[in-house]
């Protein structure tokens, strides 16, 4: 079931990036000189490498929610350089679990009765941190004695991002009134996440913080 909810997460950005760009254009021709500048702030603010903030999208269809997230490393892992040492491929390998069981940091409500359908967490830190034996990060790791050289560049991972996506299935959606996200709490260095959602009752875009993290539907 792997290339459905990818093609879902890339939908996901597709729909996000349309939002933005809507909003741009319906602010430009209001006030071409202070929404202009404040739609391309938050245009901006979206595609930067912040740490600390981290962008989240989400589509409300029929029974099916599917959420995607899309963060720095260091939010997730607190660091953004490849895993050689056993510390740091046992973080990202905890970091990789703690999204995938993603029942965990989405609340919903409960007569709605969602349950997880789907997950997964894709990032280059986590090369490696698979159960299997033989992977070719392990096989690197262990021809070079645990060393990493600078093969493949550090530029390739100066600013290493995490996306994962989400698949929620819901048997009554008609109950669902919100959404309260635990990830401040599983990831203590995201401060911020910038959400985008569509729903069968429109568009709509926000901040989440530790402090206000219900998504209201």
């Amino acid at each position: 079931m792997r290339y459905p909810i990818l093609l879902l997460g890339g939908l996901l950005s597709t729909l996000a990036f349309a939002i933005q760009a809507n909003d741009h254009d319906h602010d430009h021709d209001h006030d071409h000189d202070h929404d202009h500048s404040h739609s391309e702030e938050s245009a901006a603010s979206l595609s930067a490498h912040e740490h600390g903030v981290a962008s989240l999208n989400l589509v409300l269809d029929g029974q099916h929610v599917i959420i995607e997230l899309q963060s720095p490393a260091a939010n997730i892992v607190g660091f953004e350089h490849l895993p050689t040492s056993e510390t740091d491929l046992a973080t990202a390998k905890q970091a990789r679990l703690r999204l995938e069981q993603a029942q965990n940091l989405f609340v919903f409500t409960k007569a709605a009765a969602c349950t997880l359908e789907e997950s997964e967490a894709e990032s280059p830190l986590f090369s490696g941190t698979g159960t299997e034996p033989g992977t070719e990060h392990d096989e690197h790791h262990q021809d070079h004695g645990g060393e990493h050289h600078d093969d493949h560049g550090v530029s390739e991972v100066a600013h290493a991002d995490i996306t994962a996506q989400f698949h929620f299935a819901c048997a009554n959606p008609e109950a669902l009134q919100e959404i309260d996200v635990k990830l401040f709490d599983a990831f203590p260095n995201t401060e911020k996440l910038l959400l985008q959602a569509i729903t069968p009752k429109g568009q709509q875009g926000g901040e989440l913080t530790p402090a206000q993290s219900v998504i209201r539907l």
